[in-house]
């Protein structure tokens, strides 16, 4: 940062106290300006104040800060590296802890991989393979979901779910999901809301994979060999969202299931009467560009 940068944001730490509404909404969108970089500084005012309107201008200055640095590294995400679901959803969890390091994230997962990985056998089928990741899941590691409403939005979060072994429902499935996508077995969420199902995904040319055609059968990972057929899928489909088959129908991709696991977390801070939380998921939403 240039010289005259560092002065210029302290002496916009000088004005933290400003009194003037209007005049100060300036200065906060000019110190916000500076991101990550501002943070350091603020701490260091809030270190040197007593006033209790300063530290509260502060601590939404830091959050805002951090949440404004997680959209640009969401959408980037979205845009160079959504074939890796597991680094979206280490960035999501950075929202309820920011301080996570991805190193030691995803050295768990790494972990949980290879122990799935080492109960593969070559020549297996789909099914086998999928056997066998659920059972490694919820039978060896003994994961569970955990549908106690308090623990949410932890819950949702991955390095939550790694320590624990127990997570909401959409937390366990993206996991289980990210997992399977790093081994090279093509699984993928689904469209239809507050769905147990996950989507196999098959193409001979990744790259023009279709979420729809493609789509060979789905299975509930919760449950070992637990399998439906598309046919069976589609009926329920049909009957549960009558006009809305098209919308719902098929395979999601990473970004979609990303947001989906994003708009799980609107209800918890909902229910906690936290409307700038509310507020601060449905801006990472928009990071995604989905529809």
């Amino acid at each position: 940062m240039a010289k005259n940068e560092k002065k210029e944001i302290s002496n916009l730490m000088e004005l933290l106290d400003e009194q003037d509404e209007s005049l100060f909404a300036r200065i906060f969108e000019k110190i916000l300006s500076y991101g990550l970089a501002a943070i350091p500084y603020l701490e260091i005012a809030r270190e040197k104040s007593l006033d209790d309107l300063v530290h509260s201008r502060i601590r939404n200055l830091v959050s805002r800060i951090k949440v404004q640095n997680l959209f640009s590294e969401l959408h980037n995400w979205a845009i160079m590296d959504s074939d890796d679901l597991l680094k979206g959803y280490y960035i999501v969890s950075k929202y309820q802890f920011p301080d996570l390091e991805e190193e030691r994230v995803m050295a768990k997962v790494e972990s949980l991989k290879k122990e799935v990985w080492l109960e593969l056998k070559k020549g297996m089928t789909p099914f086998e393979e999928l056997k066998v990741m659920s059972k490694v899941f919820f039978e060896i590691k003994k994961m569970w979901i955990n549908p106690n409403l308090d623990a949410m939005p932890d819950s949702l979060c991955l390095n939550a779910v790694l320590n624990s072994g127990k997570g909401y429902t959409q937390a366990l499935s993206v996991l289980y999901t990210g997992i399977a996508q790093r081994l090279g077995i093509p699984i993928y969420g689904v469209r239809r809301p507050e769905s147990f199902l996950l989507a196999y995904v098959y193409s001979a040319n990744p790259h023009e994979r279709d979420m729809y055609k493609d789509v060979q059968f789905y299975l509930n990972p919760f449950y070992v060999g637990f399998f439906s057929s598309i046919d069976e899928v589609e009926r329920d489909l049909k009957n549960d969202f009558p006009g809305e088959f098209e919308k719902y129908k098929g395979a999601c991709t990473n970004t979609e299931l990303i947001a989906q696991l994003l708009n799980s977390m609107v209800c918890p801070f909902y229910n906690q009467s936290r409307e700038d939380k509310v507020d601060d998921i449905d801006m990472l939403i928009k990071a995604l560009n989905v529809d």
